[in-house]
């Protein structure tokens, strides 16, 4: 999948990071305005290398604003299903999956560890 910031959004962002912490970004996000389009939703119905076409999906969109609140900053978590289940069903899409290698560690360690959260 692949996600395109919305043109009525996509402006509204500083490029560089900015203010103090890792959250700074809160304070642009609720600047967007209620009910507004966030991202244009793009994906594959297969690899490109055997013909796969990208096709668009759908659009992410505000229903209402963005608020805070304890529940989403602490404990909201989304599930992620691993690649490999799709591979189990589509095998011959192996070898156009890209291969990663990072010796158990998480691939955001690098990351974290720069804004001082490790």
């Amino acid at each position: 999948m692949r996600f395109v910031p919305h043109a009525s959004v996509a402006s509204m962002f500083p490029k560089e990071m900015h203010g103090t912490g890792p959250m700074a970004y809160m304070d642009d996000l609720v600047a967007i305005p209620s009910n507004s389009d966030i991202y244009e939703v793009y994906g594959f119905d297969g690899p490109p290398q055997q013909g796969g076409v990208e096709h668009h999906i759908g659009t992410l969109e505000l229903d209402g604003s963005f608020v805070s609140s304890k529940f989403g900053d602490e404990d909201l978590f989304f599930r992620h299903q691993l690649m490999d289940d799709d591979l189990k069903v589509m095998p011959d899409w192996t070898p156009y999956v890209p291969k990663y290698s990072l010796d158990g560690k998480c691939p955001y360690e690098k990351m974290l560890q720069q804004l001082n959260l490790l």
